[in-house]
């Protein structure tokens, strides 16, 4: 059951072939042919010998008890004798004399000579070799047989001896036969094996063990050295990179992960070779640990590792030329590098600088340079902040869309577009203050252009050159609005308008001709969100029972003030009825 436990430790070649052994070890310790089996057996042979010898008890005790009676019938004779003897005394003394002594010598001879130098002598002999057999000393000589019961007795008693010294010679032979097959396996095992006892001495190892841990060892490595033994002797000897010039404080290091081995462990053996090292306690006491030879694999991921370096470098050079959703995207699969479109609802902006030509002539390239990479840069972060794609930079103007590949939804998508138009106008005021301090007379300002629709995004160009960006109708919509748009302002269409409106405050400014669109647009100015504005303003707001009347007059524009004031007058006109 421990080597069964050990298995799932292994990788898979390893536990195909551990598992085999272990199936092997179980047929010797399991079923009609196993050692507990045959030990059986030797065990039933034993107590039938032990029943033998108390039946040959019982009858030496018969023996004794009819040698008993044998005496006492010849006691017995022996007075009749004397009182024979004393009857006939007056016939002759020496006669009676006479033949007393010849019956009682006659009676010490027989007990003498049968009971005591055969019985007695070959039925404790036969006792005291049954009792050696029931110790296991299976070697012991037995007495030799005759015809009569004590020589059957010691004919059965030959023949169990026999059948023992066959069965244990035989379990001798199959306890070899298995432990020749277990370390057969072992040695073919192509990583080092080892397994101490209890009390950390190597009990088995095979030569690969040797091999990749301790070569030019094997005077050390022999079963019964301590673990302790074999490493100091491998630190002494420089075999142990991690250990050259700190022997005494691996030497610790290195027990205590033996003695409380938590996982695999990682050795450098030298310059360029590694071994892992996985140990494991088991249940009875002991360790059981496996070695194998890393170094290709830490070779390789080296090299893998070197090569992930300089790929990152790269992939880190190309993320400058991308849009991070697009880089992210497609570096996670979730989109392929080929030519391919799909129709989509998305929020278009445009920005661009106002009058730079103007403020640019005025300025050397170095600064323009400067300038221009300062104002770009504030604007991309802002916009990557609030989750926008950007699509390219086309001198000072800046395209980006909310939607894909990445989309929160459509209204999402276009309060997030228009909050950064917001934040980029602000942070805009900010830098103007920042321009003007270091001399630019007239600091930038910048149009914003917003449109909600549908339009064509993906990969365009061809299978060697391609670009990610949107093109359609709703493209040069948004590109319009941005001329369109006074400097500093955010300018958007109806469709944008609509999903904004109830955060976001706007003025309507009207329909205008937009070159290339064939209808006039509905365009409105963004001001700003309605929290902001409702904390600055001061609402007029009356409740009666009859009567609500709630207002915000610097949050309405000049239309809904007209509708305004012509609803309270015919509200006035009918109160003073």
């Amino acid at each position: 059951e421990t080597l069964e436990s050990l298995t799932p430790e292994f990788d898979e070649q390893l536990r195909k072939r551990f598992q085999q052994l272990v199936d092997q070890f179980e047929a010797l310790i399991d079923g009609q042919r196993s050692i507990p089996n045959a030990r059986n057996e030797e065990l039933a042979v034993v107590a039938e010998g032990e029943k033998l010898v108390v039946e040959n008890d019982k009858l030496s005790r018969k023996l004794t008890l009819a040698v008993d009676r044998l005496v006492a019938a010849a006691k017995g004779d022996i007075a009749e004798a004397g009182s024979e003897a004393a009857t006939v005394r007056r016939y002759g003394t020496g006669v009676v004399l006479g033949s007393a002594l010849l019956s009682l010598l006659s009676s010490v001879l027989i007990v003498w000579l049968y009971v005591d130098r055969n019985l007695l002598a070959r039925l404790t002999g036969l006792s005291h070799s049954m009792l050696a057999i029931a110790a296991g000393d299976l070697r012991v000589p037995l007495p030799q047989t005759r015809g009569d019961e004590i020589g059957r007795m010691a004919k059965a008693l030959r023949v169990f001896r026999d059948t023992a010294i066959e069965v244990e010679e035989k379990n001798l032979r199959t306890v070899a036969e298995a432990r020749q097959r277990l370390i057969d396996a072992i040695e073919s095992i192509s990583e080092g094996f080892a397994f101490y006892d209890n009390e950390d001495r190597l009990l088995v190892c095979n030569s690969r063990y040797r091999d990749i841990l301790y070569p030019g060892m094997d005077d050390t490595v022999v079963s019964g050295t301590h673990f302790e033994a074999i490493i100091r002797a491998a630190a002494e000897r420089g075999l142990i990179e991690d250990a050259i010039g700190r022997e005494q404080e691996w030497l610790a290091e290195r027990l205590e992960a033996h003695r409380n081995p938590t996982g695999t462990l990682l050795q450098q053996r030298g310059p360029d070779r590694w071994i892992q090292i996985s140990e494991r306690r088991i249940s009875g006491g002991g360790t059981v640990a496996v070695y194998s030879d890393i170094t290709e694999l830490k070779r390789r991921e080296q090299d893998l590792s070197e090569k992930s370096v300089a790929l990152e470098a790269l992939s880190a050079k190309l993320a400058k030329y991308l849009a991070p959703q697009v880089y992210n995207s497609i570096f996670s699969g979730k989109q392929d590098v080929r030519i391919e479109s799909r129709r989509k609802k998305l929020t278009i902006c445009f920005s661009d600088i106002a009058a730079f030509t103007e403020t640019t002539d005025k300025m050397e390239s170095e600064e323009l340079t400067q300038l221009l990479n300062q104002y770009l840069t504030e604007m991309s972060k802002i916009a990557l902040s609030f989750g926008a794609t950007i699509d390219k930079y086309v001198g000072d103007a800046i395209l980006m869309f909310f939607g894909d590949p990445e989309t929160r939804g459509i209204r999402e998508d276009a309060i997030a577009c228009v909050s950064m138009a917001l934040a980029m106008q602000e942070r805009m005021g900010e830098l103007g203050e920042t321009w003007r301090s270091v001399g630019i007379e007239m600091p930038l300002r910048c149009r914003i252009g917003i449109h909600t629709d549908y339009c064509t995004v993906g990969n365009f160009g061809s299978e060697d050159r391609m670009d990610y960006t949107i093109i359609g109708g709703a493209v040069n919509l948004a590109a319009r609005l941005e001329e369109e748009a006074a400097p500093g302002s955010v300018l958007i269409s109806y469709e944008t308008f609509a999903q904004v409106k109830d955060l976001i405050h706007c003025e309507e400014t009207g329909r205008v001709q937009i070159r290339g669109i064939a209808y006039p647009v509905a365009t409105y100015r963004v001001v700003d969100f309605k929290a902001n504005l409702t904390k600055s303003c001061n609402a007029i707001r009356t409740e009666l029972p009859h009567l609500r009347l709630e207002a915000e007059p610097e949050l309405m524009s000049t239309g809904e003030r007209e509708v305004a004031i012509t609803a309270l007058r015919e509200t006035l006109d009918r109160l003073r009825r």
